[in-house]
């Protein structure tokens, strides 16, 4: 019952199909507030008197479509839009995306993992966009009241104090955005962080296909938006298996397990970490199909090794890796393919027990001669 209080985020579902509604709940009562309605009218009466994030909704429903439904929200109401539905209703998907209706659009029956990301990057939208409202709102309000604050020459030393300590707070925030807790610790504390070798790391590469025709399709604010999004869901993921966030390059994305701190499933972790960024992006390329935008497709690639880690830059500060296993995992992913997990020997040693692999054989590889490569495939079946 404690845990139920602390739950703070609303999600409506409206399906006139009863098992439906008592499927979505169970997938996601544990995270979330979720509200249930048999039909638009029902889903309708619950928004205006509760406050939903991410309003979730069937299509074909009798006498309410899910598209009437949306359309019947108030103006004034602040969340985010999805439709469950068929293949057969994408015409009528298509026009609430582009009036701006439906914020994503997902296939019945849906994956539970799908769902749940889908609905947490929902969430993190939703509720970025009402900061910003209460952030812009505040600055007009201090705004307006600048000229009586600087009036009292004792008022503007108490406010610049209080702008040295917010930016103090801003500082060690943004300290442990970018950097493990453990090295920012330590940058804190002594002015510098000390390399270290680890001996396992699993270092995983993420890179677009084609990446220079897709930013040609899109402009620049559009392509910045969608990019966004995709290492957004990326940076759930990671956190999800414990993995560290090494740093996007253009449109590579690079994050490594087992470093600062050790970890005995680092290769099962990094393979896990790229199944559901492959599941991601599939389900992000459906999304830009249907609204006629070029998809993103990506190669993944894995090398397990040992690595050196260490933070460079004396302002902005970065948490980088380096050494030969570094080099032949971005050599996994150049020689992969798209929509597939390209892992080395070393990794495949460690996942071998958990997934069915198939051998490449030897790949010719500039200046490193022949390396075994493996495809990472389905999961193999639990023992007891």
């Amino acid at each position: 019952m404690i845990m139920e209080q602390q739950i703070t985020y609303n999600i409506l579902y409206v399906d006139d199909e009863i098992n439906n509604l008592n499927s979505f709940r169970a997938a996601l009562r544990r995270n979330y507030n979720v509200f249930t309605a048999e039909s638009g009218e029902e889903g309708i009466q619950i928004i205006s008197k509760n406050d939903i994030h991410v309003v979730v909704t069937d299509q074909r429903m009798p006498n309410m479509t899910g598209v009437q439904f949306l359309q019947h929200i108030p103006g004034d109401q602040d969340n985010i839009r999805i439709i469950l539905t068929g293949f057969s209703d994408v015409e009528s998907i298509i026009e609430a995306i582009n009036t701006g209706k439906v914020y994503r659009y997902i296939t019945k029956p849906w994956d539970k993992e799908e769902l749940k990301i889908t609905i947490d990057n929902a969430v993190e939208t939703v509720m970025l966009r009402r900061n910003n409202k209460k952030l812009i709102s505040e600055l007009q309000a201090n705004n307006e009241h600048l000229e009586e604050k600087v009036k009292s020459r004792t008022a503007e030393v108490e406010r610049q104090k209080e702008v040295i300590q917010a930016a103090k707070m801003q500082s060690d925030s943004l300290l442990l955005n970018i950097l493990p807790d453990e090295i920012a610790e330590e940058l804190k504390r002594f002015g510098r962080s000390y390399a270290r070798k680890h001996p396992q790391v699993s270092v995983l590469f993420a890179d677009i296909k084609g990446f220079t025709l897709v930013a040609e399709a899109l402009s620049p604010e559009k392509l910045v938006t969608e990019l966004d999004e995709v290492f957004r869901a990326f940076d759930n993921i990671v956190d999800k298996y414990d993995m560290e966030k090494i740093k996007t390059i253009g449109d590579a994305y690079m994050c490594a397990c087992g470093l600062p701190r050790s970890d005995g499933e680092n290769a099962l972790k990094a393979v896990k970490t790229a199944i559901d960024m492959q599941q991601f992006i599939r389900g992000f390329g459906l999304a830009c199909r249907i609204q006629n935008l070029p998809e993103f497709e990506i190669r993944i690639g894995i090398h397990t090794g040992p690595v050196i880690a260490g933070v460079v830059g004396s302002r902005k500060f970065a948490y980088d890796i380096w050494g030969d296993t570094v080099n032949i995992a971005s050599l996994m992913e150049q020689h992969g393919e798209v929509g597939k997990i390209n892992i080395s020997a070393s990794t495949y040693s460690l996942i071998q027990e958990h997934y069915d692999c198939k051998h490449r054989g030897k790949i010719e590889v500039k200046s490193k001669g022949g390396i075994d490569m493996y495809f990472v495939g389905d999961a193999l079946p639990t023992t007891a």
